[in-house]
């Protein structure tokens, strides 16, 4: 996001340190006041929604200290050094060599520690580390996931297809180099180790399928009165603290739905449509393609006990929606809705659109789209789910002309 100094408020803390800024890619705006980044945010999203915006401000809210240690979920990429060794750590800004990342200032310090201890695991095996285009070497990536209101870990390493005869070797000293690092205040405990097998020949690091070989291949979460079972290819926000930043903006924005008919397209887990069915909906409709992370919505829905939500197993741009629901909720991927996912939003007529965006142009785009089919722009919130970065959430409120 450019910087616009004459839209910033006074600092009101001091800023991070990291010692590898200015190297590592994993954030760009540590050096940056935390109320300094959100008003260049908030500039930017309010440039790009400028036309559909009219009298509307994006709101938000700034935090009394700036946030650290707030990240979730580790992936870190394997290299190798000019030995042939397997370094593990954060690309470079705009690059593919891997810094070595001795401490975060954004990723949970348990997951920081462990991402580093990995790389002696995979020393001590003697991994190969992958090499993109010339299917040389085996590890791709090292990954871990918290669910922090819980404190269950669950962690992995991505391969490409073929023979893994270390599997159980690896899967056995993760679990004592899990053990080795400090627990610290909250509480931290590896509740299984996955392979994740990736299918591309190429530098993107998630896997395609995910095979346990210690423990369980998810972790439980408990949020807001509701628990989660998040398997390793479901989608989870990764901000510890998601709950008040997103998820309670969202649900204000969605008004009262006591009684209410509720579609939550791109649902995932279920982490907004269990929130609308506990908060009185009167039905709720989940439409997700991400198999695993039906499974995960099915099982969240019984282990809830909520008797008022279906998950329909489709793409948001296929399925046929319920005809006029009181609320549409849509959090779809960086992409946005699209021209099937807006034409399908449109064929519903839902009354009113709640639209969770991480890309802004995206939200632009398809907020103009509904605005030109009898939409209007209401309210427009950026929770900041990515602080020190240039990365956004946003929330838009849409209703029924």
């Amino acid at each position: 996001m450019p910087r616009l100094p004459s839209h910033r408020p006074p600092a009101p803390d001091a800023t991070p340190r990291c010692k590898h800024f200015g190297t590592c890619g994993g954030c760009s705006l540590l050096d940056q006041p935390i109320a300094w980044q959100l008003a260049d945010k908030v500039a930017a999203c309010e440039r790009l929604l400028a036309p559909s915006l009219g009298d509307v401000r994006i709101d938000s809210t700034t935090p009394d200290r700036s946030p650290r240690h707030y990240r979730t979920r580790l992936l870190y990429p394997v290299r190798a050094d000019r030995g042939g060794l397997p370094i593990v750590g954060i690309y470079e800004f705009r690059s593919h060599h891997v810094v070595r990342v001795e401490e975060c200032q954004t990723q949970d310090v348990w997951l920081t520690d462990f991402g580093r201890a990995m790389e002696d695991v995979l020393r001590k095996l003697q991994l190969q580390p992958f090499v993109p285009g010339n299917g040389r070497g085996m590890v791709k990536a090292i990954w871990a996931r918290l669910a922090s209101g819980t404190g269950e870990i669950c962690a992995g390493i991505v391969t490409r297809p073929g023979a893994f005869p270390q599997a159980q070797e690896f899967a056995d000293a993760a679990m004592k180099t899990a053990e080795a690092v400090p627990k610290g205040r909250q509480g931290r405990h590896l509740v299984g180790i996955v392979h994740s097998i990736s299918e591309r020949d190429d530098e993107f690091l998630l896997g395609d399928r995910h095979m346990p070989l210690r423990g369980r291949d998810h972790v439980i979460d408990r949020r807001d009165g509701l628990v989660f079972k998040i398997s390793a290819g479901s989608f989870y926000q990764v901000h510890a603290g998601a709950g008040g930043l997103l998820y309670g903006p969202t649900m204000a924005l969605c008004g009262d739905v006591r009684g209410k008919t509720v579609v939550d397209g791109y649902g995932g887990v279920g982490a907004f449509g269990l929130r609308l069915a506990k908060a009185g909906a009167a039905s709720v409709t989940i439409v997700e393609d991400n198999a695993a992370a039906c499974r995960d919505a099915e099982h969240n829905i019984k282990a809830n006990e909520l008797t008022n939500v279906t998950v329909v197993a489709q793409p948001f741009g296929s399925v046929r929606l319920p005809e006029r629901p009181d609320l549409l909720l849509v959090d779809p991927p960086r992409s946005g809705l699209g021209d099937k996912g807006i034409a399908r939003a449109l064929a519903a007529r839902p009354e009113r659109i709640v639209y969770v965006a991480c890309a802004a142009d995206s939200l632009a785009r398809d907020v103009a789209q509904l605005a030109a089919n009898g939409y209007r722009l209401q309210a427009v919130r950026l929770c900041d789910l990515f602080p020190h970065t240039e990365h956004v959430e946003l929330v838009a409120m849409l209703t029924r002309t």
